[in-house]
């Protein structure tokens, strides 16, 4: 294993993938700045661990639960985390795999900052306005 870092960021999708909201919130710092890219229903800023966990659920709801994340690698230093994935969300009986990369602040084992940025948000979009 490499940096500290990239074992937090393992630790953290695992959480992700398992919905396991109490290790989110212990590792998030409270003024956590989120954004999502694109321009579907919940893409967008986000400031503060209630908006991030607010958004996540509305991303779930939109959805309608079908979600799932695949981590393909995972950069690490003492200040970002960098993690390529793949996320396949359903929605009305459709269902999309995308690529995603995820770029992350982290301070004193906190998640302050994160970045989810679609490798094609157009496709993503598409997906949400059909």
């Amino acid at each position: 294993m490499g940096h500290p870092n990239e074992q937090f960021a393992r630790d953290a999708y695992a959480a992700i993938a398992q919905a396991d909201v109490p290790w989110i919130v212990e590792h998030t710092h409270p003024d956590v700045v989120f954004f999502q890219g694109g321009r579907f229903p919940t893409a967008g800023r986000y400031e503060g661990r209630d908006a991030l966990l607010g958004h996540f659920m509305e991303f779930m709801q939109l959805v309608e639960g079908n979600f799932s994340i695949e981590l393909h690698d995972v950069l690490a230093n003492d200040d970002h985390i960098a993690a390529l994935i793949a996320v396949k969300i359903g929605k009305d009986g459709r269902e999309l795999v995308f690529n995603e990369a995820h770029v992350w602040h982290v301070k004193d084992g906190l998640m302050t900052e994160m970045w989810a940025l679609p490798v094609d948000p157009y496709t993503v979009d598409e997906f949400f306005a059909a």
